[in-house]
């Protein structure tokens, strides 16, 4: 179904690549999301219209009522997961312009250690224009924000204020009084904001206190690696690439011909013991990439991104286990060595 919206795809990758640029361009920041807001709610009219077709195919009963019903059904999860494509663009404004580690609190309840149920329709919000006004006033004072509902990582708040790495999450209501909704909510954001801005927080997730510690070495990715191993793979229908110890990235696209090998002997090839194998286009298809990193972000050529999504590009990643403690294992004796040799031991 997203084939429809390539057109609005290109339009929203080429400003999301403007962005990541410059990420004071806060028209671009603003055109961006009136893309992803009217393409979300496009999805939602559509599910509409088919969700109420089905029903009335059902109503007439039969064997054909039910083969028309489960075509309906088919195209109707097909447009989900447009809109959830459409999401992960969100994402990936709030990921190019926050930290990815801070993005993931917002993704969990901070009642339970389980993900925040996802939101409702664009189109059952009451005080969506509100939300939007909002927005609009914090662009208008040079300060990057972001509708939550165009995410599927930021699961509590309506509108992000992206001015700083950790988010600062606003709950916008229409009305002065507050109802328990309301006031259960106010109370989520008020964990959230307590831990971000002292990273500590008590009773979050019901732990009896949790700290937030920087890490002691900055984080890797190997994302160029990655886009070549695509790039070879468009070229050939398939290549591997061994970007670090322990590490393999495999690249199938539907070019391979008939003549081509087979999964089982691409991976044959690389000898691997023990090996956990992450198949990223699962990831997608299930819609469970969230909180992580967003794969548009990750894939920079837009012609190699809209064959992932398409499924026309399969990605696979390989984590041999066995080499990756071996690796950890040198590390530690070399940090030992070098300990005791400071402490004038003798090798």
């Amino acid at each position: 179904m997203l084939g429809y919206r390539k057109k609005s795809f290109a339009d929203a990758h080429a400003m999301l690549t403007a962005l990541r640029g410059n990420t004071t361009d806060l028209a671009t920041l603003k055109a961006l999301q009136q893309i992803l807001c009217r393409e979300i709610i496009r999805t939602e009219k559509k599910i509409r219209e088919l969700k109420a077709e089905r029903k009335a195919v059902l109503t007439t009963g039969g064997k054909r009522a039910k083969r028309r019903s489960s075509i309906l059904l088919a195209r109707i999860e097909k447009i989900r997961d447009c809109a959830y494509v459409w999401r992960c663009f969100g994402d990936a404004i709030a990921f190019s312009y926050m930290d990815r580690f801070a993005l993931k609190q917002t993704f969990y309840s901070t009642e339970h250690p389980h993900e925040k149920q996802r939101a409702g329709f664009l189109l059952d919000k009451v005080g969506f224009a509100t939300e939007i006004a909002y927005l609009e006033f914090s662009l208008e004072r040079k300060t990057p924000a972001l509708l939550v509902d165009l995410t599927d990582t930021i699961r509590h708040g309506d509108v992000c204020l992206m001015g700083e790495p950790d988010p600062f999450l606003i709950e916008v209501k229409a009305g002065h009084e507050l109802d328990r909704r309301g006031r259960r909510q106010k109370r989520n954001l008020t964990k959230l904001r307590e831990f971000f801005e002292n990273d500590r927080a008590e009773g979050l997730r019901g732990a009896a206190g949790i700290r937030r510690v920087a890490p002691s070495a900055p984080g890797q990715d190997h994302l160029e690696k990655l886009n070549e191993c695509i790039a070879e793979a468009m070229k050939n229908g398939h290549a591997v690439c061994t970007p670090a110890v322990g590490l393999n990235y495999v690249v199938m696209t539907s070019v391979m011909t008939s003549d081509g090998p087979e999964v089982s002997e691409i991976l044959d090839r690389l000898k691997l013991q023990k090996a956990w194998i992450v198949s990223l286009n699962e990831f997608k298809i299930e819609r469970r990439w969230a909180p992580y990193y967003p794969f548009i972000l990750s894939i920079a050529d837009k012609d190699h991104l809209w064959g992932f999504i398409r499924g026309d590009v399969y990605i696979l990643v390989v984590i041999e286990q066995d080499r990756l403690c071996q690796r950890e294992r040198l590390r530690r004796d070399a940090r030992y060595k070098q300990r005791t040799r400071c402490w004038g031991a003798d090798y």
